[in-house]
């Protein structure tokens, strides 16, 4: 009878019907305890499903009566290592490896188990011995790829991962885990085709989906990102990862009611997943509608940052990647409101130490200065080091820097290479590219070079390094003006600026100290533009005046539509240039916007604009700046590389300096040129200068020929890095000593 109600039990869990099968297994045993196989046999079957602490009781039961068998032990481990409990599940596994040192399972699991504990290098010693007791084992190969990746040997990796697919061509894991070696190299052709295979080889594997949408992503094809995130929801819906994922991209692709929806849809199932919360409460459209919609946004955003701080002890994480990985965020849009931060800023800042302390207490504490060196050490942390507005401005801080004085560290964390990238790369002391490390690894890398100051060139462009900023890395940390905002965390002690930027008082807009260098605060090099051409390149109208308005949609405010309405109303010849976003549903919430404002003053909107694709070359978007007439600076966010590519081009450019740096970029250079007849007071001061300059092409060449006579005094400035070196070594100097 029992040797046929164990038949039975076997049978049910061979197809998988594991209630049953434990059910059977119980009454087996109800006849004789002393089965220790089916003791064994239980445990597995309540490993399998889930049932943890029953798991653990039978597979107790089973070496209690059958004693330390290698199975009983890998079991009794495995359900330990589902718990939790890594030492205890550590100590079994070697029990079977030092019973039997030939066992490629005990390795295995050992490996496993050596690696959850942040102890890679052994661990790889495990899988190098499972795959020498079994050639065929592959997922130790696998596995042991795992680890030379995390120990940054990727082209072993690479072999590893490679010799598992030649025991199993369709290996889902191995394919998706060369995909992310080849994502982390750029290589995005080679990433795709062994993403795409490893959902093939598994539909269910989610984070094989979700490197398929993030690659798609980079490449701005928002369509099949979203697809791909769909397929990975449709694959485990309850993945939180996955459902952030497709409410983050939402909100990229200006769908800002749909996300913040999913947003709240996830918090409300998931209180304690931090990601989500940060969505529901915090997140900010792109395109207002108008200023309406912008002040009731603010007013949310602060009841948000509020509730935040109430729910603020639900935060708990089970270790530090996954506390920093949630803590991804940035209030990049909140600057483009057009208001002082500082208050919003400095309450983020605070609710971010309150809930990532608990989980890296070593990352708040302070540190202290090296007891001596011969140079300071400086490091500098972006994720824009390439041919970008960040990488154009900053390049200098690191290729200019007086290496007699300071030895560099450069941490980059973007795949893209570029030829700003290696320029910065030849000129630092130490370059370290880190991309799609987690928070918690770069941290160890910047803390293990014990820098002496800190510098994030732009902070508030990229989640990844604003919540790295949050950390403390060094003894002195400072933030560039890259994202002109103060960054309102308390482990930032500087915010680094330009002088004649900034308006008086301006200590009152930052809760760093603010550090004033001359100049641009840069030596920032005259951009080079394509040959020549005309107008009919870019679709422009040759008989025209051409208003250029360069900035991003998001840039720029409601404030601006009845500026740039007016002018063209006064100059009947007038166009506008404007660059539309890569994805269409911001580019059509803007143009329905500032189309009303030409309704008002009874302007065709569609004959007086032209909107041009994103992200032309450079070079290219130089030559159009040379083929415009004038430049229309945006209010409360002026242009800064934009202006500095229109000064380049010798293009004349109006502003109206606002209360803020970040509004008053522009009049800076301006002035530097000795151009301040295009500085404005008012609105109507800016929309006569406009128009003067842009029907009036004589005046038009004569402030052109000022600009080439003059920028001297702008560009290529040598002061600027000269101060900044002064600057680094006071900080330095007041850092707490050793």
């Amino acid at each position: 009878m029992i040797e046929e109600r164990l038949q039975e039990a076997r049978g049910f869990h061979l197809r998988g019907e594991l209630a049953r099968a434990i059910t059977a297994y119980g009454e087996v045993l109800s006849g004789d305890p002393s089965l220790a196989e089916v003791w064994h046999l239980k445990g597995m079957a309540e490993h399998q499903s889930g049932q943890l602490a029953e798991a653990q009781a039978s597979a107790a039961r089973a070496i209690a009566t059958g004693g330390e068998k290698p199975a009983f032990l890998l079991l009794e481990g495995g359900v330990l290592h589902d718990r939790g409990e890594l030492a205890a599940a550590e100590e079994r596994f070697a029990r079977v490896v030092a019973a039997k040192p030939d066992s490629p399972a005990g390795h295995f699991e050992l490996g496993r188990v050596r690696f959850d504990q942040g102890r890679p290098a052994e661990a790889l010693e495990n899988f190098r011995a499972a795959v020498s007791a079994d050639p065929t084992h592959i997922r130790a190969w696998n596995n042991l790829g795992i680890a030379l990746q995390s120990l940054e040997r990727l082209d072993d990796a690479l072999r590893a991962f490679n010799h598992a697919l030649s025991l199993n061509p369709g290996y889902a894991l191995a394919h998706f885990n060369l995909a992310r070696i080849y994502n982390l190299r750029a290589d995005t052709k080679h990433a795709l085709t062994h993403a795409q295979s490893a959902v093939s080889g598994d539909a269910t594997l989610v984070d094989g989906w979700l490197l398929i949408g993030d690659i798609h992503r980079r490449r701005r094809d928002a369509a099949a990102a979203l697809e791909a995130y769909t397929s990975a929801i449709r694959a485990a819906p309850g993945n939180l990862k996955a459902r952030n994922a497709q409410a983050e991209l939402l909100a990229e692709m200006g769908r800002f009611e749909a996300a913040r929806a999913d947003y709240q849809r996830i918090a409300a199932h998931a209180p304690g997943n931090l990601k989500a919360a940060l969505g529901a409460n915090l997140l900010l459209p792109q395109v207002y509608a108008g200023v309406e919609q912008l002040e009731a946004s603010r007013r949310a955003y602060a009841e948000g940052l509020e509730r935040l701080h109430a729910a603020a002890p639900g935060f708990r994480f089970t270790s530090p990647e996954q506390a920093l990985g949630e803590a991804r965020w940035t209030n990049f849009y909140l600057a483009y409101q057009g208001r002082d931060d500082r208050a919003l800023q400095s309450r983020y800042g605070a609710f971010q130490h309150r809930v990532l302390e608990p989980s890296v207490p070593e990352y708040f504490r302070p540190r202290r200065q090296r007891a001596s060196g011969e140079r300071i050490r400086v490091g500098f942390l972006s994720h824009f080091f390439f041919n970008c507005t960040a990488g154009r401005y900053f390049s200098s801080w690191i290729t200019h820097l007086d290496r007699s004085r300071f030895e560099t560290f450069v941490y980059y964390t973007n795949e893209w290479v570029a030829e700003d990238t290696r320029a910065i790369a030849a000129a630092a002391g130490t370059f370290r590219h880190l991309p799609g490390r987690a928070l918690y690894t770069l941290a160890q890398h910047v803390a293990g070079d014990e820098l002496d100051i800190l510098v994030y060139p732009e902070l508030g462009m990229h989640p990844e390094t604003f919540t790295l900023a949050g950390l403390r890395l060094a003894p002195v940390q400072c933030s560039g003006w890259g994202h002109p905002n103060t960054t309102g965390l308390p482990e930032i002690d500087w915010f680094i600026s330009c002088d004649s930027m900034e308006p008086q008082g301006a200590e009152a807009h930052y809760s760093e100290r603010l550090a004033r260098l001359p100049g641009l605060g840069t030596r920032y090099a005259i951009p080079k533009a394509d040959a020549s051409g005309s107008r009919s390149d870019f679709g422009l109208p040759e008989d025209r005046t051409v208003y250029l308005v360069p900035q991003s949609l998001f840039k720029i405010h409601p404030d601006n539509d009845e500026v740039i309405a007016q002018v063209l109303s006064r100059d009947p010849r007038g166009v506008a240039v404007l660059f539309a976003s890569h994805h269409e549903a911001l580019t059509s919430a803007f143009a329905f916007r500032l189309s009303r404002a030409f309704e008002r003053h009874g302007l065709d909107f569609y004959e007086r604009t032209t909107f041009l694709m994103p992200f032309i070359p450079h070079a290219t978007y130089l030559r159009l700046n040379s083929l415009c007439d004038v430049m229309l600076d945006t209010l409360h966010w002026s242009g800064g590389n934009t202006s500095l590519d229109a000064l380049a081009s010798a293009l004349p450019l109006v502003t109206l300096p606002g209360s803020l740096m970040r509004g008053r970029q522009s009049q800076a250079m301006l002035r530097a040129l000795e151009l301040d007849e295009l500085v404005t007071r008012d609105i109507e001061g800016y929309v006569t200068t406009a128009v003067q300059l842009g029907r009036n092409a004589e005046e038009r060449h004569s402030i052109s020929e000022r600009i080439v006579a003059n920028r001297g005094a702008l560009f290529e400035r040598e002061e600027p890095v000269r101060a900044l070196e002064d600057f680094l070594e006071l900080a330095a100097r007041e850092a707490p000593g050793p």
